[in-house]
């Protein structure tokens, strides 16, 4: 066990999972070309990103990459040349998350078809930097773009939750008594109202918070209406 954790840990160092997504594209680029030997030869995942990219959104070219000397990295979106450092956080966060999935899986098989793997997946806190018309679709996609891998998320947005089945979600509760975690099964998340759903898993009522703004704005209203009483007031006399 232990040389297989090792080894586990020497492949996830080598896929660059913490630099930038410019860099991932440029060493997977320095790999491909018609001198390197076939079994080292990276192009496989630039060419898979590109693919799901495309699935993700059409506009995105999936035969379209250029890396300039200065190590700048351009697509084509829609037809245009768009370098990455210029892309939103939220395109950015979901081609990281994205290339970690494929290269993860490249680490360990040959097999061309790295988007079909069959594996299993940890995101902690997936809803980060996404939008959240990417949030309230990320499940649907990721299941879609990797069939046969097991995801296991953490989320704390109810956009992330609402998109699973019954039996997919989990509330991890730490008990005041003693301290320990404990978790209990989320009924039909998808198919809950999202006012239900907030209430239950993440204890917002947004029937209150409703009532307690609509108090809010009629007291200042009300304060407002009685200092225009007063200085009238004080004008009249």
């Amino acid at each position: 066990m232990g040389r297989v954790l090792g080894g586990m840990e020497r492949r996830f160092t080598s896929l660059n999972t913490e630099s930038g997504v410019e860099s991932w594209f440029v060493a997977r680029a320095q790999s491909a070309n018609r001198y390197q030997k076939s079994d080292d030869s990276r192009e496989i995942e630039i060419e898979t990103v590109l693919g799901l990219m495309h699935r993700i959104d059409e506009r995105v070219d999936p035969n379209h990459l250029e890396i300039s000397g200065d190590e700048k990295v351009g697509i084509r979106i829609g037809g245009e040349a768009r370098q990455l450092d210029q892309s939103s956080s939220g395109f950015s966060s979901l081609l990281k998350l994205v290339q970690t999935i494929v290269a993860g899986y490249a680490a360990f098989t040959n097999d061309r078809s790295i988007a079909d793997v069959r594996g299993r997946v940890f995101v902690d806190e997936i809803e980060s930097h996404l939008h959240v018309s990417w949030q309230s679709r990320i499940i649907r996609l990721l299941a879609e773009l990797f069939p046969n891998t097991t995801f296991l998320v953490t989320t704390h947005s109810a956009l992330v939750t609402a998109q699973c089945r019954r039996g997919e979600v989990y509330l991890l509760e730490r008990e005041s008594e003693d301290g320990n975690v404990r978790s209990r099964l989320i009924e039909s998340p998808g198919n809950s109202a999202f006012a239900d759903l907030l209430d239950d898993v993440f204890g917002v009522d947004i029937d209150a918070l409703k009532i307690e703004n609509t108090r809010a704005e009629d007291q200042r209203e009300s304060k407002a209406a009685l200092l225009d009483m007063l200085r009238a007031g004080g004008n009249g006399s």
